[in-house]
C-alpha cells in the first residue's frame, strides 16, 4: 500500500491504518527501537507507542514523508523510554556516547532556533545523498538506529574496522560540509 493511502486511512480514522503501517514499516521500526533500548520487550512497547502516537497526531498532521515521520516518532519514543530507565544502567554504550562521536563535527552553539534546525536538516539530507549506498547505510545505522559496530558489520558483511573507517570518513566529510556552510568552527 502506498504511503498516501495509509495517511488517508489515518484521516478516515480507519484502524487498518495501523496494520498497514505495521506491515510496511514494522520491521524497520523494531530495528530502530531495539538499537536504542537493547531490550526486545521495551522496543516492542516503544513501537506500539509510536503507532498510538501516529493515531493521535494524524490528523491534524499530514506527514510529507510518512516513513521519516514514523521513524522519527519511534526513535524519539525509544529515547524517552531509554532516558526514563537510564538509572537501571541496562545499557553500557549509551545514546550519548554514540552521538558524542559527532561532536567533532559540531560547534557548541550548533542549532539555536527552528529555522536553523530546518536548514540543518536539509543540509544533512544533502550530505547523506553524497555518500554511496553502503556508507549512507552505515551512517544511518550508527547515528539514527544507534546500532553497534558489530551489528552493522554483520548487516553489511564488512569487518568492524571497515565500518569504523567508513564512519570516520563520513564524519570528516560532514565536518567539511558543515564548516563550508558556517555550522562548524574549529575549536582553539
Amino acid at each position: 500500500m502506498e504511503d498516501s493511502e495509509i495517511i488517508r486511512l489515518f484521516f478516515d480514522r480507519d484502524e487498518n491504518a495501523i496494520e498497514q503501517t505495521r506491515q510496511k514499516y514494522g520491521a524497520k521500526c523494531d530495528v530502530i527501537a531495539y538499537g536504542i533500548l537493547r531490550n526486545k520487550q521495551d522496543a516492542e512497547e516503544a513501537v506500539s507507542d509510536a503507532y498510538y502516537t501516529l493515531w493521535n497526531n494524524i490528523p491534524p498532521d499530514r506527514p510529507v514523508v510518512f516513513c521519516a515521520y514514523l521513524y522519527k516518532t519511534v526513535r524519539n519514543l525509544a529515547l524517552l523510554r531509554y532516558n526514563a530507565e537510564k538509572t537501571d544502567k541496562r545499557r553500557v554504550n549509551s545514546e550519548a556516547s554514540v552521538i558524542s562521536e559527532l561532536d567533532e563535527c559540531m560547534s557548541p552553539d550548533f542549532v539555536d532556533d527552528q529555522y536553523e534546525e530546518r536548514e540543518l536538516t536539509e543540509l544533512l539530507n544533502r550530505f547523506l545523498k553524497t555518500l554511496n549506498e553502503a556508507d549512507r547505510g552505515i551512517f544511518v545505522c550508527r547515528y539514527f538506529a544507534n546500532m553497534e559496530y558489530k551489528e552493522i558489520s554483520e548487516k553489511y558483511g564488512f569487518s568492524q574496522s571497515r565500518v569504523k573507517m567508513s564512519l570516520h570518513r563520513s564524519r570528516e566529510k560532514l565536518k567539511k560540509i558543515l564548516s563550508e556552510e558556517g555550522y562548524y568552527h574549529e575549536q582553539q
